[in-house]
């Protein structure tokens, strides 16, 4: 190839047409710059392709995660509210709440035995029960620098994590300090994803002397201040959860925006509890469930189950977890009941993430 352009440019010299030589040794140079332009921006598109189709698949586990924490935070307003009116019912009606001198009359009156529960449910701090997979996700997320749009969702996402480095710090034991001071113990009580409230009323398990120490309690001073002061906790909270709603619902439509097919995805979803191998207080570990539908996110096992208790969740962690106190058909919620199984043997278990549908279908033995 050299001796071939040697010969031509010996053969133009001899000629005496050295301009067009240039002309063409140019034209040689300039369709190999082009040649390798064209291949370095093909190579930067098929980089920017595998770029953007791995943050997408990055994108969709941070709308799953984002999707869920949304939900919670509902919840907690949710609840929150609901506080807020049991602590409004207090302050606003003192001729409803039972004297000391009703309480010796008519000691057997029901709603005085709900008292406890009642102050219990207002003085609950539920701020801390959001397990979230955001963070984890942002910091996979593979962005383009120089893509905008990547960008802005990266930059949003962050900022959003970051928040959950400043957990609500308002609440205050007012309420459980006034109940050590009148030597009033409170009960264990389960809160339903209704937000109903729900407790032992058995009066045996709150003898005389602690009903009149709450009676006294719920008619002093003390209690009315605690009351305003809790209530004004609750208050700071609901806004505080409001907006981490808000921004959560920004972010997502702006992944939306982004990535229109972007769907809800649960990934590795398994089934625990003490009717398998137990739950994590005894060392139990998921049983992988099988995905037989990706399109319409169903997941499916059969498994020997004993008389006890299960749960589904993914990834082998609690962040994300559905349960119910429906058997053998149901629709699971997210950090719901456990689901009692009440008869042992073999199961077809079909479970849908996306609606919370869950069936379990007892085989043949």
């Amino acid at each position: 190839m050299i001796n071939f352009f040697r010969k031509i440019r010996k053969k133009l010299a001899n000629e005496n047409k050295f301009q067009k030589y240039f002309r063409y040794a140019f034209g040689e140079v300039a369709l190999i710059m082009i040649g390798i332009f064209m291949a370095l921006q093909l190579n930067n598109w098929n980089e920017n392709r595998k770029q953007e189709a791995q943050f997408k698949v990055t994108l969709e586990q941070l709308y799953s995660a984002m999707t869920y924490d949304a939900l919670k935070f509902e919840e907690h307003i949710d609840i929150t509210v609901n506080q807020i009116e049991s602590m409004d019912f207090f302050l606003n009606n003192p001729d409803s709440i039972p004297t000391v001198g009703n309480y010796l009359t008519n000691n057997k009156n029901d709603h005085i035995k709900r008292i406890p529960y009642f102050l219990d449910w207002m003085a609950a701090d539920y701020s801390s029960t959001i397990n979230s997979d955001t963070k984890h996700i942002v910091g996979n997320l593979n962005y383009n620098a120089n893509n905008k749009s990547q960008n802005e969702i990266f930059k949003y996402a962050l900022n959003y994590t970051n928040d959950f480095n400043n957990e609500y710090e308002f609440f205050k034991d007012y309420l459980y300090s006034l109940y050590l001071e009148y030597n009033v113990a409170m009960p264990e009580t389960t809160i339903y994803n209704d937000n109903s409230l729900i407790g032992n009323l058995d009066s045996l398990s709150y003898p005389k002397n602690v009903i009149f120490n709450i009676v006294k309690l719920i008619n002093s001073t003390e209690f009315r201040t605690a009351l305003k002061y809790t209530k004004n906790d609750r208050i700071r909270y609901k806004i505080f959860m409001s907006n981490r709603l808000s921004n959560a619902k920004s972010i997502l439509q702006l992944i939306k925006n982004y990535y229109p097919e972007v769907k809800v995805l649960y990934q590795d979803v398994g089934i625990i509890g003490t009717s398998l191998d137990g739950f994590d207080d005894v060392g139990g570990k998921s049983t992988p469930m099988i995905l037989t539908d990706i399109e319409n996110d169903i997941w499916k096992i059969d498994v020997y189950l004993k008389e006890g208790a299960v749960k589904f969740r993914c990834r082998d962690s609690w962040a994300q977890n559905w349960g119910n106190n429906d058997f053998p058909i149901g629709i699971g919620v997210l950090d719901g009941e456990n689901i009692v199984v009440n008869e042992a043997g073999n199961y077809h278990i079909i479970f849908k993430p996306i609606t919370g549908e869950y069936k379990f279908i007892k085989l043949e033995d």
